[in-house]
């Protein structure tokens, strides 16, 4: 008996993961493994999405303009095109589909993850703004059904080891960290680091926001977050170890003394494969680790000194409420600012430990039961905030 098929939409096909993802799905097929692409949203890449749409003819296709999509109506009159920012949240709750790729950048793919999970649906994540600012609701939203399984290395890596054991033998979940370009840097030589020393990531090549993240540890900091709400584990049973050759991918810790890691080669098409097929694997052509050619792996301790900006959204984090979306949405503006030359690259700590006190003062009393349009209206003052702040190079 042949596999059953797996119908997928892709949010982000223009993307890194979403192009990754579509050379994934190109290779199951090739396996013998059939999957159906159904729909595509995109964001202002028209000419990709069409080359996608030709390639993989799903039913529906989005971007983000109307004349994009009048151009793309003409060009493809068999896929249905639709437009604006809502877009995505419909193809999230098309009909007969099993898989929903979430691969959009920023806060705007939270609305379309929790459509999914209410619609049903298994929704693989690659966007963590869903869980770093809407955890709660997500968690929420998959009580009455859905699936969450995770594309981040990290976050794929930990599901693989947790089922090693019982959730109650569980007693340290490991995530690690290469240490980003800036490993080997004094706190003081920071002062005067670049947008492209920033850039210069030692192991994976990644957009420019999430590499200063990295480099940062607020995108180790948010890897946290997700873990936290999509394995149900407390902040204090999570720990970030520094293994600088991005081979394993994250660790599990049991009480009789085991430890459980995952290890891969630097490709995120193996995570996407999983979370596609899950819990099935399937064998696939993808580069494949050469223990002669490493030779060792090395690990170190997380000096969360060292990475300010770290400490601050971990402390958000335990502030709950809207706090990571001030902080989330503070980041996005300050990682810009940084890369155009406006602020220092130790600005983007100061900075948002200035954001999460004003927010502390300004809306964590009144914060309530979190609702998503409480999120979003906390992502609009944080970005306004985040532009304003005077952050001297000192």
């Amino acid at each position: 008996m042949g596999k059953q098929i797996i119908r997928l939409v892709l949010l982000g096909s223009t993307g890194s993961i979403g192009t990754q993802t579509l050379d994934v799905v190109e290779r199951l097929r090739a396996s013998g493994r059939p999957i159906d692409v159904i729909a595509l949203a995109a964001g202002g890449n028209s000419r990709l999405l069409s080359e996608q749409i030709n390639a993989f003819r799903p039913k529906v296709a989005s971007i983000r303009s109307e004349t994009d999509a009048a151009a793309l109506r003409v060009a493809h009159p068999t896929t249905e095109i639709l437009c604006g920012e809502d877009a995505p949240r419909t193809l999230a709750q098309l009909p007969n589909v099993d898989v929903v790729v979430n691969a959009l950048v920023g806060a705007a793919g939270l609305i379309p993850t929790i459509a999914a999970i209410e619609s049903d649906r298994t929704v693989a994540l690659a966007n963590k703004e869903s869980l770093v600012i809407g955890g709660s609701l997500v968690r929420e939203a998959l009580r009455r059904g859905g699936r969450l399984l995770p594309i981040d290395s990290e976050h794929s890596a930990l599901l693989q080891c947790l089922q090693a054991g019982t959730r109650s033998d569980v007693r340290r979940v490991l995530i690690t960290a290469s240490g980003g370009p800036f490993l080997h840097r004094t706190l003081d030589d920071l002062r005067t680091v670049t947008p492209e020393d920033a850039l210069a990531h030692p192991t994976w090549s990644m957009g420019p926001r999430i590499t200063v993240d990295s480099a940062t540890m607020v995108n180790k900091a948010f890897e946290v977050v997700e873990a936290h709400y999509l394995y149900d584990a407390p902040y204090e049973q999570i720990s970030v170890v520094v293994h600088p050759q991005s081979i394993v991918h994250s660790m599990v810790e049991y009480t009789d003394g085991s430890v459980i890691a995952q290890l891969a080669t630097h490709d995120m098409r193996i995570p996407i494969q999983y979370a596609l097929t899950f819990p099935d694997r399937t064998a696939t052509a993808l580069p494949r680790l050469d223990f002669d050619e490493i030779g060792s792996l090395a690990f170190r301790a997380h000096d969360p000194n060292r990475y300010p900006a770290f400490r601050v959204v971990l402390d958000a984090a335990r502030a709950g409420g809207s706090a990571l979306a001030a902080i989330n949405a503070a980041d996005e503006v300050l990682v810009d600012r940084f890369l155009e030359g406006a602020i220092p690259f130790l600005g983007i700590a100061a900075g948002l430990r200035q954001i999460l006190s004003a927010w502390t003062r300004e809306w964590q009393s009144s914060d309530g039961r979190l609702s998503l349009e409480r999120l979003l209206t906390v992502d609009r003052w944080a970005r306004q905030e985040a532009g304003y702040l005077h952050l001297d190079p000192g």
